[in-house]
């Protein structure tokens, strides 16, 4: 029960900051219908995915990082990769701004995941 209360704390702390700052900075939501934004990015994601999952056990057996630093790295990269896409090809919004505020919002509860946990037990 604990991690689903964990889940909803940081889904309800992550809309709250995006409608707080979408409408603190008047940034509309815009979705990328560039063709080429759209086959850039769904093999990127792809790309993404097929890394995590070569990495994970490697880096999980050697010990070089604990799995919450391992999807600290994943979402990152994933969100910083999705910013650069709709910098690129949505230059009339500031959407890219949002979504690197929710990378930073996410990694800050992921690194506090622990306390987070003690909380609610």
């Amino acid at each position: 029960m604990t991690f689903v209360w964990i889940m909803l704390t940081i889904a309800v702390a992550l809309v709250f900051i995006d409608v707080a700052v979408r409408k603190l900075l008047g940034i509309k939501r815009v979705k990328l219908t560039d063709p080429k934004g759209k086959k850039i990015d769904l093999i990127g994601r792809i790309i993404c995915a097929i890394l995590i999952f070569i990495l994970y056990p490697a880096v999980i057996e050697t010990g070089v990082l604990q799995m919450k630093h391992l999807f600290i790295l994943f979402f990152t990269v994933l969100f910083s990769f999705q910013a650069i896409i709709q910098y690129i090809y949505i230059k009339e919004s500031k959407e890219f701004f949002i979504t690197l505020l929710m990378n930073v919002v996410f990694v800050v509860f992921l690194f506090n995941i622990d306390d987070l946990i003690k909380l609610y037990s």
